[in-house]
């Protein structure tokens, strides 16, 4: 809308135009010049305020761009995509860890479909909380299946302390998440540590991922595991001895895989 002080004067011009252009030539262009002057201010403020706007609007929805890209990917992959369009493979050194919740199948025999959605968000929101505070990255769920990576895309010191950490409060949280739902969930975990690859896949839904056969070994760690309790490999275990207390299980087979040593966590070695 116009200011009303121009609108005054373009009034005033308007019945100069109407009133005196025929008899006095002169006053009609000057009146006509006039009225284009202050068009031309009136557009410009126009202008402006549509060009405010339009910025302000792309300021909001980049930040909502920005919020929704880094909630599907880790923050450091996601600014590296924005700056430079790609996010190449990568070597990381590594702790991996799975869980899945143990006799889910007879779980959905129990709980109506929605319930069990519900009750999985609620579970799988509640670990999320317990990785990010340990500096880990949730790579995917899948079904009742949970995979975290520490160490990557940003590298951490005591990568494997840190994956136990979570994996013990993991435990914790789950005995209290227990006690507000119908039939309680049993967590299986599984730990490895070792070198993987990690990049971003996709074209649609985009994730950052890891690579390699030690990602295949923290699998198998966790099926071969038992409710309830944290399976760790050797290599985990080498890099986490001092901070944990541990049960030795001695070579335990492993599908499609040569047999390797393993252990139980059963605490944090300061409690």
């Amino acid at each position: 809308m116009m200011k009303l002080e121009t609108a005054k004067q373009l009034e005033l011009i308007n019945c100069l135009l109407d009133k005196r252009a025929s008899e006095i030539p002169s006053t009609g262009i000057l009146g006509r010049e006039l009225l284009g002057s202050f068009a031309g201010l009136e557009d410009a403020a126009i202008q402006k305020r549509l060009l405010s706007s339009l910025i302000e609007k792309y300021v909001l929805l980049e930040r909502r761009v920005d919020q929704l890209l880094k909630n599907t990917l880790p923050e450091s992959v996601a600014e590296e995509i924005k700056s430079r369009g790609i996010y190449p493979p990568r070597p990381f050194d590594v702790t991996i860890l799975f869980m899945d919740c143990a006799g889910f199948t007879k779980l959905t025999e129990k709980i109506p479909a929605e319930t069990l959605i519900s009750c999985l968000h609620a579970l799988f929101s509640g670990i999320d909380v317990k990785v990010d505070a340990c500096g880990g990255t949730k790579v995917k769920t899948i079904g009742d299946a949970y995979m975290a990576v520490f160490g990557a895309p940003q590298a951490q010191m005591r990568h494997a302390v840190h994956a136990v950490d979570a994996a013990l409060d993991a435990l914790k949280f789950i005995e209290s998440f227990n006690l507000g739902i119908p039939e309680p969930f049993h967590l299986r975990i599984g730990i490895h540590s070792g070198m993987v690859m990690g990049g971003v896949v996709g074209r649609d839904r985009m994730q950052f991922d890891i690579f390699g056969d030690n990602v295949n070994i923290a699998s198998r760690f966790e099926s071969s595991g038992e409710k309830g309790r944290i399976n760790v490999s050797e290599s985990t275990w080498r890099l986490a001895q001092e901070y944990f207390t541990w049960e030795e299980r001695g070579e335990i087979p492993l599908k499609n895989k040569a047999p390797m040593k393993a252990f139980f966590v059963t605490g944090r070695s300061n409690e």
